[in-house]
């Protein structure tokens, strides 16, 4: 019997541990199989409203990806459920692959759109990602009309194109002053761009309102060259923009506008305005004749004279809102400034730069004047500095610049002798003054000109070091450093007088130290400056503790983490359960002892330390799991005491780690390791104990509906469908929780959640909630089909595209828009005539522009008046009925008398004939009463008939004149200097014009006009001036690095890249703004930004920040393949898939399930036994066979001499109850 119980046993566990290894099968979607995990992947799914499940989970199933054919003209949203104890998110892909919308947020429910991205006619993907937990989701998905708003930006008709940093489809305005309209949208149009020609001697100014901006809205002032002119955002607004004085006549530039996180209406107000005489054209900063440099390479040099020199400028906040001045510092010297202006409502500011640009010092206060810099004890003698004042606001500011110098020579940080030395320690490990050794030294040293001394002392073979400070000026604060040879921290001290340090637990005989004095002023402390002692006392290793140690019987001290940790219980049986060991630390050189310890499955730990905390320091206590998480911590009791508190952690090692905080000395540990589970059934005590269940019996457990971990008695979701009990309508119902309209079908399943006889779709569709009965659609024809989606409202039978009154059944149409429909509207073209009496009139009643003809005005229109034309005879007596002017013609030729054109009949027209009763006569060209035929000066303009046929010009028209451009009576055809300029007319480029006679680049534009004589691109007075060029030598040309017209010496944006210089750390490369890690290699050439080591493109596969130096991939094997994509983490051959112990190299398998490794922990017989089961049946059965074989032998020879004793034949021996057992 008990043979049969136990493979009855057997067979039993057989089948349960293949029921709990069969492979899940999976069904997203109703597909069948799992998702896939790629758009190429995609599972692909009809573009209707539907609901779908799918599941997810940690480490094999982590996305899940959906495809969508969205119809023409509509877009899709989504609503994801995560499982309770879970978060999955949602993600929306165009059909290239690039993100449209997403949710990351911690809600069980998130949403998503194609939000306002035109897909009508695409293929979308959704994606579902894992972030943690598992379980199942549900997916909604909804397809509605696209209603991306039709624009008509600046009366175009459409949308002002262009992108981010490209004007691409940009919208022409005219070169006029003007108001432009448009609309922009952070959701369907981000940015608007339009671009004008700016007129010659023009500039260009732009103020735009935008009720609806938002901070990061902008407006911004684009070259043609794609650099900026000026910009403003919303936090600075009103937008308002100028070409600033930058020249842009007869150029071209662009209007940018930028929605930020807004969308609305805006008006933009465009102005030209004249640049001859703008402000600023004519300066004399510093007595220079010119304007002070814009930038720091076009400084304006400033000699000083004596410790004191005051200069004068002017800035203006438009026109000019820099001014740089350089000055040259003497050896030994300082410098400072000091700036003050006039008027106090304006606010200028200013900086102090050293040779290399960094900044010294500023004064940026809004309510200073005056505003002082300082070079204060900095370097800058026998260097350049660079002083810049800044208009922040104000218009037209003239200001006072005083610039000191001081010679600091005199000065104690100028006449030091630290140790004996003759001069300063060093500042740095490289430059750290020698001492001898053991002895007393004397320094000095300051917070503001000296702030570190660094000394260097080898330390003799066998001996530690003792480093004491102290200073005689009680205000001071010093601090004292001791730093190994290489150059890492032993110990510090801080907040003493005398400081001490030494070198404790770490071991430097025969190396190098470094001592650091430093006086260190910040926040909350100020170091000071002045005189120290220094001792330095050598003494035996064999009289420092900390480097005679035998921490827990180790032999010497203990690991200082957890990754060298010092093991004092292995994977073996502890026995006993209690034990005690001692351990010494120091907070100078030895924080940490860190010990680990192996718990058995299914046990806790609790670990004491004594002495723990006391009035001088502590030896602090923490405990961390396997994974190095923090357990349990005690850092003021005494003794100190930590326990697992019921996490976890038996079947590994546990951690405890022992700090020194401001204590040194011997510490004693206690230990204990105590069960979690009694009775061995699966459920720990105290679990047991708050679930109603007995611990010490194992046929008692606590229930578990809904299998996760949470015995129902204190489960707040029973069903585990992420809904409390107490807000959960179906408690024991997984797939629902919510009864909107209380009919006893859930939402889930319920198609009208509220009951308002729209369907939960349809709501969705028409922008109602479906889980409000008080919230339905509007259906104003009662058709069915809601007015949001109802093509005609009203049904009347006109869509409501075509229908002027979309809620109006009677009415469709109103021709004149005078919001009368044209059913009840007597004018239906509001063109003041009835439409009864148009229809009399024979004219149109719905066109405003076809009204009834009435000739004469009186009011009568003509089909229904007598006399047409208003002259007094009647249309049947009238020879010319439609006109006023003529009613009789005498003579019959058609032609009325008083139109008749030759009373006199000499061939010429009486209205043409100036002597209309003379045959001789007809013309008077000049009106002077004397006939053509007689006048000597036909035309009488002054010329003779005679003169003019000399000169070339027409006697007989006023306008032709001989040309006379000097009006001294010749004519220019004889006259030798026509402008009479004093130059030949065969040597004047411009003979007709006296202000010009040289033309150098030959452009028809005179040089004393002309603003580029040699014709070289660039203005004269921009040449003199700024970018200092020969304006009259078209080879010699400005520097213009981005070629964007504005010279290098001007340009705030060399390289044209969009970002000023200031901002860019590499102005003249166009491909790269920024240096991350500081290596000289732009982000975009440099394949490793941060300089930690991984290329760019590693880390981001790893998922670590690729420009965060301190963040980079986990790399547990160190061959650099990161852990999130190493297929061998612990690289020891083994795959992770098939590795029980990815992060151990020393074990891989787990044969027996036990949490051990089978390498360290071999297989025992009934491992194999439990491991081979077909095996072990049919050997057993042998076993057996051969026993009973000799059994019933013997008991044969046996029959005669004794009988049967059936009671101990069928006793249980050992051997039944270590099969029974087993």
């Amino acid at each position: 019997m008990a043979g049969k119980a136990s493979v009855g046993r057997l067979l039993a566990c057989i089948v349960i541990v293949s029921l709990f290894s069969a492979q899940s099968i999976a069904n997203d979607a109703g597909s069948g199989g799992d998702a896939g995990s790629t758009q190429g992947t995609a599972t692909a799914l009809p573009a209707t409203n539907s609901t779908y499940y799918g599941n997810l989970t940690s480490g094999s199933d982590t996305s899940d990806y959906y495809s969508f054919n969205i119809p023409n003209s509509t877009a899709l949203s989504l609503e994801l459920t995560s499982p309770s104890n879970a978060d999955f998110d949602p993600y929306i892909y165009d059909s290239s692959g690039s993100q449209i919308d997403y949710s990351y947020t911690t809600n069980q429910v998130e949403s998503a759109s194609t939000n306002g991205t035109s897909v009508g006619g695409t293929t979308v993907y959704v994606e579902v990602d894992w972030y943690s937990g598992s379980g199942q989701y549900t997916l909604q998905i909804w397809i509605f009309p696209d209603a991306s708003p039709s624009q008509n930006d600046a009366g175009s008709g459409t949308d002002a194109g262009g992108s981010g940093s490209s004007p691409s489809g940009s919208i022409t305005i005219n070169s006029t002053n003007q108001t432009v309209q448009g609309w922009i949208s952070d959701a369907w149009d981000l940015y608007d761009w339009y671009n004008i020609t700016v007129p010659s001697d023009s500039g260009l100014h732009v103020a735009m309102s935008f009720p609806n901006y938002s901070s990061n809205s902008q407006l911004s002032l684009i070259s043609s060259a794609i650099s900026y002119i000026d910009y403003e955002y919303g936090y600075n607004a009103p937008f308002d923009v100028t070409s600033n004085g930058t020249n842009v006549a007869g150029d071209y530039v662009y209007i940018r506008v930028y929605a930020g996180s807004s969308q609305g209406n805006y008006t933009l107000n465009v102005t030209l305005f004249p640049t001859s005489g703008q402000p600023g054209s004519s300066q004399n900063d510093a007595g220079s004749g010119g304007d002070a440099g814009d930038t720091m390479t076009s400084a304006l040099s400033i000699n000083t004279t004596g410790n004191s020199t005051t200069i004068s400028g002017w800035v203006d906040e438009t026109w000019d809102e820099n001014d740089y001045y350089s000055v040259a510092i003497p050896s030994n010297y300082t410098t400072w400034a000091s700036l003050s202006w006039g008027n106090s409502s304006d606010d200028l500011d200013l900086y102090l730069y050293s040779s290399s640009g960094g900044i010294l010092d500023s004064s940026t206060s809004s309510i200073n004047n005056p505003e002082d810099v300082s070079a204060n004890m900095s370097t800058v003698g026998g260097t350049t500095v660079y002083y810049r004042v800044i208009d922040y606001s104000g218009v037209s500011v003239y200001y006072n610049l005083t610039i000191g110098m001081a010679d600091m020579s005199s000065l104690p940080a100028y006449n030091q002798n630290d140790a004996n030395s003759g001069g300063d320690a060093g500042d740095g490990f490289s430059s750290a003054l020698y001492l001898t050794g053991n002895g007393s030294y004397e320094g000095w040293i300051s917070d503001t000109s000296d702030t570190n001394d660094l000394y260097e002392v080898v330390v003799p073979t066998g001996q530690a070091i003792e480093v004491e400070l102290w200073w005689p000026i009680s205000s001071n604060n010093f601090d004292l450093g001791l730093y190994d040879n290489s150059q890492s921290l032993i110990d510090s001290s801080v907040s003493d007088n005398p400081e001490m340090v030494d070198s404790g637990s770490t071991n430097v005989s025969n190396t190098t130290v470094y001592v650091l004095v430093q006086s260190y002023s910040g926040s909350w402390t100020s170091g000071g400056e002045g005189n120290y002692s220094l001792n330095i006392t050598f003494v035996n290793q064999s009289d420092v503790p900390g480097l005679n140690q035998n921490d827990a019987y180790s032999g010497g001290d203990a690991g200082d983490d957890i990754s060298n940790a010092t093991l004092v219980v292995n994977n073996t049986p502890l026995s006993p359960t209690w034990m005690t060991w001692e351990g010494y630390a120091d907070s100078g050189s030895d924080y940490y002892d860190v010990y680990g310890v192996y718990v058995p499955s299914d046990h806790g730990i609790y670990v004491e330390v004594d002495p723990g905390y006391t009035s001088g320091g502590s030896f602090e206590l923490s405990l961390y799991d396997s994974s190095n998480s923090l357990v349990d911590y005690s850092y003021y009791n005494n003794p100190q005491s930590v326990t697992s508190n019921g996490s976890n952690v038996g079947g590994d090692y546990t951690y405890i780690e022992v700090y020194a905080y401001y204590m040194s000395g011997m510490y004693n540990v206690s230990l204990s390791i105590f069960s979690l589970d009694a009775d061995g059934d699966g459920y720990y005590d105290d679990v047991e104990y708050e679930c109603g269940s007995d611990p010490n019996d194992n046929n008692s457990i606590p229930e578990d509906t809904d299998g996760d971990g949470i015995c129902d008695f204190i489960d707040d979701d029973i069903d585990g469908d992420g809904v409390d009990n107490a807000n959960d309508t179906f408690p024991q119902d997984a797939n629902e929780t919510v009864d909107s309209d209380g009919d006893g079908l859930g939402d889930n399943a319920d198609s009208d959640d509220d009951n308002d006889g729209w369907t939960d779709t349809e709501e969705h569709s028409c922008g109602t909630d479906h889980n409000d009965s008080a919230s339905y659609p509007n259906d104003l024809d009662g058709d069915g089909t809601c007015d949001i989606l109802d093509e005609d409202i009203d049904g009347d039978g006109y869509e409501n595209t075509q229908d002027e009154f979309d809620d109006d059944p009677t009415e469709w149409n109103d021709t004149d828009y005078d919001g009368t429909g044209d059913n009840a509207d007597s004018d239906d073209d509001g063109d003041g005539f009835l439409d009864s009496t148009e229809l009399d009139c024979l004219s149109d009643p719905l066109s405003h522009s076809s009204v009834p003809d009435d000739t004469d005005g009186d009011g009568t229109c003509d089909p229904l008046d007598g006399d047409v034309d208003g002259d007094g005879t009647d249309n049947e007596f009238d020879a010319f009925p439609d006109s006023a002017d003529e009613s009789t013609d005498t003579d019959g030729d058609g032609i009325g008398d008083n139109s008749d054109p030759d009373d006199d009949n000499d061939g010429y027209q009486d209205n043409a004939d100036s002597f209309p009763l003379d045959t001789n006569e007809w013309a008077d060209f000049d009106g002077d009463g004397l006939g053509d035929n007689a006048d000597t000066d036909d035309d009488g303009d002054g010329w003779s008939d005679s003169d003019e046929s000399s000169c070339g010009t027409n006697p007989f028209q006023l306008q032709s004149v001989p040309d006379d451009w000097d009006n001294d009576g010749i004519c220019d055809i004889i006259d030798p200097d026509d402008d009479n300029d004093a130059w030949d007319d065969t040597n004047d480029a411009f003979p007709n014009d006296p202000n010009e006679w040289d033309d150098l680049d030959q452009d028809n534009v005179g040089s004393n006009a002309d603003n580029d004589d040699d014709g070289d691109g660039w203005s004269d007075s921009d040449e003199q001036s700024i970018c200092i060029t020969d304006p009259r030598d078209s080879n010699s040309v400005p520097d213009d690095f981005d070629g964007d017209a504005i010279c290098d010496q001007l340009d705030d944006d060399d390289d044209g890249d969009l970002v000023l210089d200031f901002d860019d750390e590499f102005p003249f490369d166009k491909s790269e703004t920024k240096d991350t890690d500081g290596d000289g290699i732009g982000d975009n050439a440099d394949t490793d930004d941060d300089d930690d080591g991984w290329a760019d493109i590693t880390e981001v596969t790893c998922g670590t920040l690729p420009q965060v130096a301190s963040e980079f991939p986990e790399d547990f094997d160190g061959d650099r393949t990161c852990d999130e994509i190493d297929p061998d983490d612990d690289n020891d051959g083994f795959p992770d898939l098939e590795d029980d112990f990815p992060f151990d190299p020393q074990e891989w398998e787990d044969r027996n399930s036990d949490g051990l490794g089978d390498n360290a922990n071999p297989l025992t017989t009934m491992d194999h036994m439990r491991l081979n089961p077909e095996a072990t049946i049919l050997g057993l059965g042998l076993v057996f066979s051969v026993i009973s074989g000799t059994v019933a032998f013997f008991l044969g020879r046996r029959g005669t001499d004794e009988e049967f004793d059936e009671e101990r034949a069928w006793e249980e021996s050992e051997d039944d109850n270590y099969f029974e057992d087993w």
